[in-house]
């Protein structure tokens, strides 16, 4: 679909000139020139990446950076040098909008702050922007080399089509004479959109109704509890493979919706232990003896106390997902669908290239890519501890 891509194109690059022109506008109204500008180029870059996708949700964060440079809450009596009895609490929803802006924008900077003052984080923020780079613009600098090669590269004398790193192909050839880098460049996306969109899937599902069960508590805890505690039982990637050899997975967002169903169990127990703790506070017993409804008491009061640990266990699931995904690719269990860094694992096992040392580029290529991958989201965590937690950025 135009402008909902998770690859870089001209469209893209168009989106996310226009959305970079509201937080440009804005920033020379207020006269803050250089939030301005890298609000523009923060809305060109996301919209160039991932239109749509990219671009809509910058426009908001980047001119919400922009207005906490030069926003004053006129009506704040700390702020204001008007005496207390001259001071109007009344808030227009232009006001409201501005004042959430402006906090928003204040988050942000401080979260860019702590994401840079953590090193370790930090080397994990790069990592992760390192692959984001190479599968969202790989593909518009370097083409993928599907065909077999398998007369023009075959060099004489040798009863392989198998190379290794040379000038002229940095990761070497494969089994049929075909550019490594090339398939490193285009195989990485899916595997991590569907990791990806796995750890949103668990962390949905583990949520809700970890908040349901701590909440409601009686039946519906018991059975939630009970449903857990049985999958719990059973081994994750056994099951998995036995189902993936069952149900076809035309499309990939089913296989992550299959990695969340299994996935959800460890996360729900947890959110649930954090809900009966957090359910006897004030605040939370406030909002449910005024009955605020159980939508407002998990998102306005139960997730702020726990999305520190939330944000994590999404990463560490989007972890787990990527070796589940290539686990059940090794095994054959899911349809070949180049390229794929899974596929490329395995197609060099059946080809022998654990047995030439002229192959070993195929197989050590994608295996060192998924192992920095997983590291670099392990680093990230670091920085995301600090982020969320007050008593690390304070460094106590």
């Amino acid at each position: 679909m135009i402008g909902f891509q998770t690859i870089a194109t001209t469209s893209g690059l168009i989106i996310g000139a226009v959305c970079g022109l509201i937080p440009l506008m804005v920033g020379i109204r207020l006269r803050q020139w250089k939030p301005a500008l890298i609000g523009f180029l923060a809305c060109l870059f996301s919209g160039f990446a991932c239109g749509f996708l990219g671009g809509l949700p910058m426009i908001i964060i980047a001119t919400a950076v922009v207005i906490s440079y030069s926003y004053i809450a006129k009506d704040d009596p700390f702020l204001s040098r008007a005496s207390i009895d001259e001071v109007d609490f009344e808030e227009s929803w232009q006001d409201s909008i501005l004042r959430q802006m402006s906090s928003l924008g204040r988050t942000t900077r401080a979260a860019t702050r702590a994401l840079i003052r953590n090193k370790a984080g930090f080397i994990g923020f790069i990592g992760v922007m390192f692959f984001f780079f190479m599968t969202v613009f790989g593909p518009s600098l370097i083409d993928y080399d599907g065909q077999a090669h398998y007369y023009d590269r075959m060099k004489p004398g040798a009863i392989t089509l198998f190379q290794g790193p040379s000038r002229e192909f940095p990761l070497g050839l494969d089994y049929q004479g075909r550019d490594v880098l090339s398939h490193m460049v285009h195989g990485g996306q899916k595997l991590i959109i569907t990791a990806v969109q796995a750890g949103i899937f668990t962390t949905i599902i583990a949520v809700i109704l970890g908040a349901i069960a701590g909440l409601i508590g009686s039946i519906p805890d018991r059975l939630l509890t009970g449903l857990s505690n049985f999958i719990l039982t059973i081994p994750q990637f056994p099951l998995l493979v036995v189902l993936a050899s069952i149900i076809e997975f035309d499309q990939r967002i089913f296989l992550a919706l299959l990695l969340a169903v299994l996935d959800w169990p460890t996360l729900m127990r947890a959110v649930r232990a954090q809900v009966l703790s957090l359910r006897e506070r004030d605040y939370v017993e406030a909002a449910i003896s005024l009955d605020l409804g159980l939508p407002h008491i998990i998102v306005r009061e139960v997730l702020p106390n726990m999305i520190s640990y939330i944000v994590i266990s999404l990463i560490f699931s989007i972890r787990g997902a990527v070796y589940s995904q290539v686990g059940l690719v090794f095994l054959g269990m899911v349809p070949f669908k180049e390229p794929d860094w899974g596929v490329m694992i395995y197609m060099g096992r059946q080809q022998g290239a654990l047995f030439l040392p002229e192959a070993s580029s195929m197989l050590l290529s994608p295996i060192l890519a998924i192992a920095l991958f997983q590291l670099s989201l392990v680093l990230f965590t670091r920085s995301l501890e600090e982020l969320f937690n007050p008593r690390l950025r304070a460094g106590l």
